[in-house]
């Protein structure tokens, strides 16, 4: 009989605490716009991720309609796809720092609305609907921002083990947020609002008190502004700062396979998902369960991004090339036996790599690209190459109901085979400079 889950969450959460406490090593710790900048994304996430939980919930006991409660996650989803490439564009015109700040204080501002009007008795859906949008394309500039500064803070000799810190607050924040959502819920519905509104607090404190310099795209002197219509007094073309971004991107070889191989490791891995809870509540899991199986599968991320800066003193091509071939083999094991118990350790198997790898890539990625391109560019590649990412879902639901799970779970590892052949096929991958000489990728 496995154990209990709260006893397995309890000591998740103990791990994350502990982490945080030991995450910023030197050099890192000494750096302080660093900390508080990490600090900052930590709040923000970790309040996204309960409100991810809250606001469905908040909305079915408003509604008592799914309809109503699900059309919120979605549409706050669409607009954030819709805006992510202005977003780029606009984050490269404007200081990042003041970005963040007004990203915060815009949702602060909605999350304290929505607390007085569920103390007061006049909360809705439609205002909830309103908060979850407007607070989701917050953040799709406020991550392109702080991406961007990140390089601004942090030397360039660190940047493979930021990106690796940046990867474990991702990764905590998915494991402790949802649970914690959850459970604030239960002592009463206004609680994880008033948590979400604190976290936005915290966040812009720290942000404010980050000392950078300011961004070069504050300024009238970038490559940027000097592409901008030469008529005086007439605004530069968001269309044409779009298409510049995108040009550039894909004019990069390194970043086109980037682009390629996250969009497959997006479809593999929503397809990836999905099936697993499907598998495992098939097999006579309870929802605790399953609960559980995804905080394993989270943890195995966790524990990748502890270890990812002794992996990437490693071949760089070796640690992105095992993290393709480990999750090729990790999922056609899970067709074997499809429960819970085997495939939430198969999952962690298969995410362990990961924080080292994307640190990895995206060291390469913030290497190479001008400061004057780095939002376009982060959100060209969220967007591209997240683009497939919603098929998933759709793709292993048709062949669930057809085949079953153990077929799903080999259709899956199949593409996950195309994508590793790729990788492993491609020159670019292959020949992957070591970090310190990282701008050679390019």
């Amino acid at each position: 009989m496995p154990p209990g889950p709260l006893n397995h969450q309890t000591e998740l959460y103990v791990l994350y605490i502990l982490y945080i406490i030991c995450l910023v090593s030197q050099p890192l710790r000494r750096n302080r716009d660093f900390v508080l900048l990490w600090s900052a994304a930590l709040s923000s996430t970790l309040g996204a991720q309960v409100a991810s939980v809250a606001y469905p919930l908040l909305a079915l006991q408003l509604t008592g309609s799914a309809v109503q409660a699900g059309l919120i996650g979605s549409t706050a989803m669409a607009a954030g796809i819709a805006l992510r490439l202005p977003a780029g564009a606009l984050v490269d015109r404007w200081d990042r720092r003041r970005t963040m700040l007004v990203c915060d204080l815009v949702r602060a501002v909605l999350v304290a609305g929505t607390v007085t009007g569920s103390l007061l008795g006049f909360l809705d859906w439609r205002m909830l609907l309103g908060v979850a949008v407007v607070s989701g394309v917050c953040g799709v500039f406020f991550e392109p921002a702080e991406t961007a500064l990140l390089r601004r803070v942090v030397p360039a000799e660190h940047l493979p083990q930021a990106l690796a810190h940046n990867e474990a607050r991702q990764y905590g924040a998915t494991i402790v947020g949802p649970p914690l959502g959850g459970l604030l819920f239960n002592l009463g519905r206004t609680v994880p609002l008033a948590g979400e509104l604190l976290a936005h607090l915290l966040s812009f404190a720290a942000v404010l008190a980050v000392k950078s310099p300011k961004s070069p795209a504050a300024t009238a002197t970038t490559p940027t502004a000097r592409t901008a219509p030469s008529a005086p007094g007439r605004p530069r073309s968001l269309l044409r700062d779009i298409a510049e971004g995108l040009r550039w991107t894909w004019r990069q070889r390194f970043l086109r396979v980037l682009l390629v191989t996250a969009a497959g490791f997006g479809l593999v891995f929503s397809a990836l998902t999905f099936t697993a809870i499907v598998a495992a509540r098939r097999s006579g899991a309870t929802p605790a369960d399953i609960g559980l199986m995804m905080a394993i599968s989270g943890a195995g991320g966790l524990l990748g991004a502890l270890a990812a800066p002794r992996l990437q003193r490693r071949s760089p091509t070796s640690v992105v090339l095992a993290m393709f071939w480990v999750a090729a083999a990790a999922i056609p094991a899970m067709a074997l036996r499809p429960t819970a118990w085997t495939i939430g350790p198969l999952l962690a198997a298969a995410f362990f790599l990961a924080p080292a790898a994307n640190a990895i890539l995206y060291t390469y990625q913030m290497t190479i690209t001008p400061d004057h391109l780095q939002g376009r560019v982060l959100s060209s590649l969220a967007l591209i190459g997240g683009a497939a990412a919603p098929v998933g879902p759709l793709a292993s639901g048709l062949v669930l109901d057809h085949w079953g799970v153990r077929a799903a779970l080999l259709s899956i590892a199949s593409v996950m085979g195309l994508v590793a052949l790729g990788a492993t096929w491609s020159r670019t991958v292959r020949h992957l400079p070591p970090l310190d000489r990282a701008r050679a990728v390019g």
